[in-house]
């Protein structure tokens, strides 16, 4: 099955992606240029790098290759899908709830998790509906960087993209993150059928466009900037005129990513530490970068080192497999 490597490509790319970036967040690209190397971030480094003057993190230092809650959480949405199969919304997004507010309790969970998130998952755990647990006025990228497993699992766009609005709807539940959930999902739906970058962004236009105001007029520029550096366009929007932003909130994580994936379709490692090395929520975005990439050229389009070195491969690789398994007999009916 053509689908299977691309399938694992996608579940592994986002952990890799998630794995190079986490020492990268709340570090700037130009710190990444003066302490490590000019290239920045060139593979997996440990949490606590010694070369680095300002820790920042609190907690546990982690070895190389360890992913954030970016893919715990992708994990928990991939798994929910498989246990609740065929049935109905509701029951699928209550058995992602109870995964979610497990993964909150767990000792795991000390990857610096987002607060809406620890807000949302208290809630969920004390009861409150899947459908009000949300931080309403909350459009962190927290909803969009876990989502991916919803656009492997179903191939129907429609559903892909009320499926995404949903799972962010537990977390946050600003337009704006609904929105970025659906496109996060949708472009990783998109990428595994091998569409153009261009039509990847129009289709997500079509489909999420006209419901958030922020969303629209981040996501609506990317194609536009392509031709541009990294340093001018993955910045702090108050910092230039061509800036898309930090990554900090979903609109502007999905069109950052976005914007790495259409510039190397094809060459994961260099989409990819593209996103790593960057002002701003670096996980995050190559979290969903990796997605993309790994969607578009499969496993073996992820260098083999990465795929031996990241964290709980067996893990990813078997998800990857059944949630393969997953679709085939979903569009089998």
């Amino acid at each position: 099955m053509k689908s299977l490597s691309h399938i694992k490509g996608a579940i592994v790319g986002l952990a890799v992606g998630d794995a190079l970036g986490y020492p990268a967040e709340f570090r700037t690209r130009r710190q990444l240029q003066e302490e490590l190397a000019p290239e920045g971030i060139t593979g997996f480094i440990r949490l606590k790098d010694p070369r680095f003057s300002r820790p920042f993190f609190t907690g546990p230092d982690h070895p190389p290759g360890t992913f954030t809650d970016d893919t715990q959480m992708s994990l928990c949405v991939a798994e929910a899908l498989l246990a609740a199969g065929r049935a109905d919304r509701d029951t699928l997004m209550r058995e992602l709830a109870s995964r979610f507010v497990q993964w909150h309790r767990s000792e795991d969970n000390n990857r610096a998790p987002g607060e809406t998130t620890g807000i949302a998952c208290e809630r969920l755990a004390s009861g409150v509906s899947w459908r009000e647990s949300g931080v309403a006025h909350s459009k962190g990228c927290g909803a969009n960087m876990r989502v991916a497993p919803i656009g492997l699992y179903y191939e129907d766009l429609d559903t892909v993209a009320e499926v995404a609005r949903d799972a962010s709807r537990l977390t946050h539940g600003h337009p704006a993150a609904l929105e970025g959930s659906a496109a996060a999902a949708l472009l990783v739906a998109l990428a595994l059928q091998g569409a153009s970058p261009a039509h990847m962004h129009a289709e997500v236009m079509r489909r999420c466009g006209g419901r958030s105001p922020d969303f629209d007029a981040c996501f609506s520029r990317v194609p536009a900037l392509i031709e541009l550096p990294p340093e001018q366009v993955l910045i702090d929007r108050e910092r230039g005129p061509h800036a898309l932003g930090e990554g900090w909130v979903a609109e502007e994580a999905v069109a950052c990513a976005l914007y790495c994936f259409w510039r190397h379709p094809d060459d994961y490692r260099t989409a990819v530490l593209e996103a790593v090395n960057t002002d701003g929520d670096s996980d995050s975005l190559a979290t969903i970068t990796g997605s993309l990439c790994g969607a578009r050229v499969g496993l073996e389009g992820i260098p083999s080192e990465w795929v031996e070195g990241v964290e709980q491969r067996a893990r990813l690789l078997r998800l990857g497999e059944l949630l393969a398994d997953a679709r085939l007999l979903l569009a089998e009916g």
